[in-house]
């Protein structure tokens, strides 16, 4: 055979080259993808042997860019795909410079495009936000029933707007425990699941607990003022108020306390926004059904922005508090509310 063995491959990752055996493509062949704008390479690969491969590389999006690379330095070169790989053919006065072109495109594009880093989350995973809306379906399946079957604690925890703007205000604490059937309670344990869990690793446990429930309540005090200013009777119940309140805190924290590389440049006005965008999406896409009270849900999740951002204010710049007693002492004051809200509207 009169076919030089020299005949080498290049190392994708910039390494140095190895050997190979592979046998340059005959004259004509249909395989050639690419070839340069040289006077020998206009009518297929030049008479006689020389060829050096450059490869093999997998997938063919690799060899195509090094064609492209040896193209702009207007240097012959033909594709042919092997057993091994793709190859890039070049001559043997030209393996220098080709690989020297390839090897600077490796190491100028070795980073790009860069990774999007992820958020640095504040806590690790907690179970915390599944067993408490796990206790909210029980305690809708052991106690309370649904709506159709009346009772007690319907009637004294119902969001009422003229009762919560007045002598009660407690009822947008209990309301948030209350729901109408048993599709509706799993639903918002579902979700309530999900976001909240979400919450979790930003504010932590207790303290994500403490922020639904104050989200919740924010958003059902702001529901019943603003049927009350417009002197309209409203009932309301369901904890979709607080995921909703979740949805909001959510995006107000990654709004405050997603600070991946301080060193960045300055986000733009869209990349602030992007949670809260998000956020209001997803009030429509969840919260917007015609049987869905959407003022609840639009003043849970504007409560949870509130309370979110003067969450994120506070910890920014802090990092993550390493006592567990903080989260235990927020996620009791958080029980505590709910507890002592249905307390005092059993006494009344």
């Amino acid at each position: 055979m009169h076919e030089q063995e020299r005949i080498v491959a290049g190392n994708p990752d910039g390494g140095r080259f190895v050997p190979i055996a592979i046998l340059p493509p005959a004259r004509g062949d249909g395989a050639a993808l690419t070839q340069g704008h040289d006077g020998a390479g206009q009518g297929g690969e030049p008479h006689g042997l020389g060829l050096t491969a450059i490869g093999p590389v997998m997938p063919e999006r690799k060899i195509r860019e090094w064609a492209l690379v040896l193209q702009s330095s207007e240097l012959w070169h033909a594709v042919r795909y092997t057993s091994a790989g793709w190859v890039l053919l070049v001559r043997d006065e030209d393996y220098v410079l080709a690989a020297g072109s390839i090897d600077r495109y490796e190491a100028e594009n070795r980073d790009w495009p860069p990774r999007r880093p992820r958020e640095r989350l504040r806590h690790p995973p907690s179970a915390v936000a599944a067993v408490a809306f796990a206790a909210l379906a029980l305690f809708f399946f052991l106690a309370t029933g649904p709506v159709s079957g009346g009772g007690r604690w319907f009637q004294r925890g119902t969001s009422v707007a003229d009762l919560v703007i007045g002598p009660e205000p407690w009822r947008a604490i209990t309301a948030l425990t209350l729901h109408a059937d048993s599709a509706h309670v799993l639903g918002n344990v579902i979700s309530g699941t999900i976001f909240a869990s979400a919450v979790q690793r930003r504010l932590g446990a207790g303290g994500s607990a403490l922020a639904v429930v104050a989200a919740g309540t924010l958003g059902n005090l702001a529901n019943a003022l603003w049927y009350e200013s417009m002197g309209q009777h409203h009932a309301s119940i369901g904890a979709s108020t607080a995921v909703f309140g979740a949805v909001g805190l959510l995006a107000a924290t990654q709004l405050m306390l997603d600070r991946t590389h301080p060193n960045e440049e300055k986000r733009s006005l869209l990349q602030r926004a992007a949670p809260l965008v998000g956020g209001v999406a997803l009030l429509g896409a969840l919260g917007a059904s015609p049987r869905s009270d959407l003022g609840a849900h639009l003043f849970g999740l504007l409560g949870g922005v509130v309370i979110g951002l003067v969450a994120g204010l506070a910890l920014r710049g802090r990092s993550a508090p390493g006592r567990p007693l903080v989260q235990v002492a927020l996620g009791a004051v958080a029980t505590g509310i709910v507890l002592g809200a249905w307390q005092l509207a059993l006494r009344t």
